[in-house]
């Protein structure tokens, strides 16, 4: 079964910011970054379940997984046939709490 991913606004430009504050130092790298987060994402399009729980339902409201990529992470839920990219932050933040998350995707 092949899954829609969902990127809400808010997440495209987590990703855009990130991407600038990389390529501040590094604009090659940050162009490559960019496109290795985007393909990841898009990965989830197939088995979509293979990486961890963060956060079951009890707790979230929902199952809330998470990706890791490179010092980033990405968290995401799954409703069905769709993926619904939760949010994009750097490893070194504080740890997520499940009432941080957003509610709409």
């Amino acid at each position: 079964m092949s899954h829609k991913i969902r990127l809400s606004q808010r997440v495209t430009r987590d990703i855009e910011l990130a991407y600038l504050y990389i390529r501040q130092d590094a604009p090659q790298r940050a162009k490559r970054w960019r496109k290795r987060l985007r393909d990841a994402i898009h990965s989830l399009n197939s088995f979509p379940e293979r990486h961890a729980l963060l956060f079951d339902a009890a707790t979230a409201g929902r199952e809330v997984r998470q990706m890791s990529f490179g010092v980033y992470l990405v968290l995401y839920s799954i409703d069905r046939d769709v993926v619904d990219i939760l949010t994009v932050r750097h490893g070194a933040r504080k740890p997520i709490e499940p009432d941080d998350l957003p509610s709409e995707p």
